[in-house]
Parts: structure tokens; sequence; C-alpha cells
């Protein structure tokens, strides 16, 4: 996996990240996401890319990869429900 430093920061991020928008799909199985998003972390993607607006995204994030917690970065959104 390639990684490249993010931005001015020390953090080094996999060059290709996860965007977790479609286990956020209530539909997917919890066994296919568990899978997906264990399998990405053993490939070496560090980086999950998650948003309130993804359902179910940020519940199952937790739910099955809280415990390797120290071998990814978790981007979010933010800015739901502010006015302007």
């Amino acid at each position: 996996m390639i990684y490249r430093k993010f931005g001015n920061t020390d953090l080094q991020v996999s060059a290709i990240g996860f965007g977790a928008g479609e286990i956020g799909d209530y539909n997917l199985p919890d066994s296919e996401v568990e899978k997906l998003l264990n399998t990405a972390l053993d490939l070496g993607i560090n980086l999950i890319d998650t948003a309130r607006g993804y359902y179910a995204s940020e519940e199952r994030i937790g739910k099955f990869i809280s415990h390797r917690r120290g071998e990814f970065i978790l981007s979010t959104k933010v800015g739901y429900g502010i006015d302007g």
C-alpha cells in the first residue's frame, strides 16, 4: 500500500481510502459489513470516510472495528442541522 503524508500533519494515510457510505445501507448484512471493514484494514487501507448521513455506517464502524482503532484514521463531515 502506498501511504502519503496528510496535509501538514504527521499522519500517514493510505492512497486508497474506504468510503463507508455503502455500509450504512440497512439491507447489507452485518456479516458482509464486518468482512469488508476488516479486509480493508488487513489490506493496509487506513483511511475510512463516513458521515452521519450514511445511516448505519458510523455505528457499524464502531461495532466491527473499534477493537482495531489504532490502525485507522476516521474522517467524517460536520454541519448537519446547522443554519446557514
